[in-house]
This record gives C-alpha cells, sequence and structure tokens, in this order.
C-alpha cells in the first residue's frame, strides 16, 4: 500500500526504479493527475510499459518512443504518422514558370498521397496489434506523439475500448515550451485531453503549482510529488550550486 503524507507519495528504501516499486499502481490515483517525479531516469516509461494496464504513452520526442520501440518490439506499438511531419515546399516556386509550379503541385500532391497511403496502413497495424492484444489478454501499449494522439484516440473510440487505457503525458513540460514554435499542435492536443479522465500528467521538471494555477486545464488537477529522500536521504545526491 502507497504510504501518502498530503500530496507526496513516499517511495519505499531500496527503491530506485519504479517498476520495481511493487505497491505502485497507475489505477489508484485521481484522475486526472499530475506526478511530479521529481528526478529524471527513475524508469517510470518502463513502468508504463511493463504494467498490467492498457496505456497510451504520449512524448513530445520521437528518439524516446523509438528507443523504447527497440527495446520492447513485441509488446509495443509505436503509432507513427508521417502526415505530421512538415512537407517542403519550395515558397518562391510561382515565381517561376507556370510549368514549373505545375510540376512542384503534382509533387507535392503525389507525396501526400503517399504519406496518406502510410497512414493508413499503420492505422491497420495498429488495429492489427489491438486485436492480437485483445485475443491473447495481454495490455496493450500505444506509443505515439503529442500531434498525433487525435488519431490513435479516434482509433480506439472507435473501437469501443478507449476508456480502458490510462493516457500517461510524459514530459509534460514540453506542452508549455513547445508552444513557442507550435502553439497550435500544443493546442490541440491539450483540447484533446479535455474531458478524459485517465490522464497522468509526468514530469521531473513541471511548472511551478503557481503558475499551472492560472491555467483553466490544469488548476483543479490533483498535484502529486515522489519523495526520494524521506526513507532513503543519501538516494538523491544534490549538487550544491554557487
Amino acid at each position: 500500500m502507497l504510504e501518502i503524507e498530503e500530496d507526496k507519495i513516499i517511495v519505499p528504501k531500496g527503491i530506485r526504479y519504479i517498476s520495481d516499486w511493487k505497491d505502485y499502481n497507475l489505477s489508484d490515483f485521481n484522475f486526472p493527475h499530475i506526478l511530479d517525479k521529481k528526478i529524471p531516469g527513475c524508469g517510470y516509461t518502463e513502468y508504463c510499459i511493463t504494467s498490467p494496464l492498457n496505456v497510451i504513452l504520449c512524448s513530445p520526442r520521437k528518439i524516446l518512443l523509438e528507443n523504447k520501440e527497440e527495446q520492447h518490439p513485441d509488446t509495443v506499438f509505436y503509432f507513427k504518422n508521417e502526415l505530421d511531419d512538415n512537407i517542403e515546399v519550395d515558397k518562391d516556386i510561382t515565381k517561376e514558370g507556370k510549368s514549373e509550379a505545375e510540376i512542384a503541385e503534382e509533387k507535392l500532391e503525389e507525396k501526400k498521397r503517399e504519406l496518406q497511403r502510410k497512414l493508413e496502413e499503420m492505422t491497420q497495424k495498429l488495429n492489427d496489434y489491438l486485436s492480437r492484444c485483445i485475443y491473447n489478454d495481454i495490455p496493450a501499449k500505444v506509443l505515439v506523439t503529442y500531434d498525433s494522439f487525435r488519431l490513435v484516440k479516434k482509433l480506439l473510440i472507435d473501437r469501443g475500448i478507449f476508456d480502458t487505457f490510462y493516457v500517461v503525458i510524459d514530459e509534460m513540460q514540453s506542452v508549455f515550451s513547445d508552444a513557442l514554435f507550435k502553439s497550435d499542435t500544443e493546442l490541440n492536443f491539450v483540447e484533446q485531453l479535455q474531458g478524459l479522465q485517465k490522464v497522468c500528467y509526468v514530469s521531473a521538471t513541471p511548472m511551478l503549482k503557481k503558475y499551472l494555477a492560472m491555467l483553466d486545464e490544469f488548476k483543479d488537477l490533483p498535484y502529486y510529488e515522489l519523495d526520494w529522500k524521506k526513507r532513503d536521504p543519501l538516494r538523491v545526491v544534490t549538487p550544491d550550486l554557487k
């Protein structure tokens, strides 16, 4: 059973990684909520992938998802949507001859069709993966970037199984930091999460509570902190900065 003091969750002595913590269960918390894990590299992502729960792990960084896919090729599904990548277009093409502009437009449309075909293939593969998990009675682990979450959400809703999944937002501070250069994407992502119950926002460096309290989307969410020091003060070494 978890030891909780106010909003702090006491990490037992001897635990270094969350996946080693037998009493820790994502389903035990009030949802949605924010979790300040305090230290990076504590294995929270690994816990999500190896837990007995159906999980959608959302990350702003493709490299993290690619690494987890390589580590767990037979148990996770990384939903890659190339349509969300920017399609390069020559901005000055209209200054050239009409035929050149037409050729460029044709190439652009051809690339869009190819990306759409890949998206349809990826969607079918996700459907096959989910069917396999259901048939074998094993938890499904879907990895996806923030900008493609909407597609996974729709597919799971259409199948009538979305409510069986926990949504974990890794590096939730990126919702705010990345908004500086892709605000529409981050805003759409936050909108897609509104009204969902089984959502956990995770970060080792979340925004301060007083700033989250100013945002309608986050101000009323329970805020938990992992306390690594109380049961083992030497477990976390704090640098003495001058």
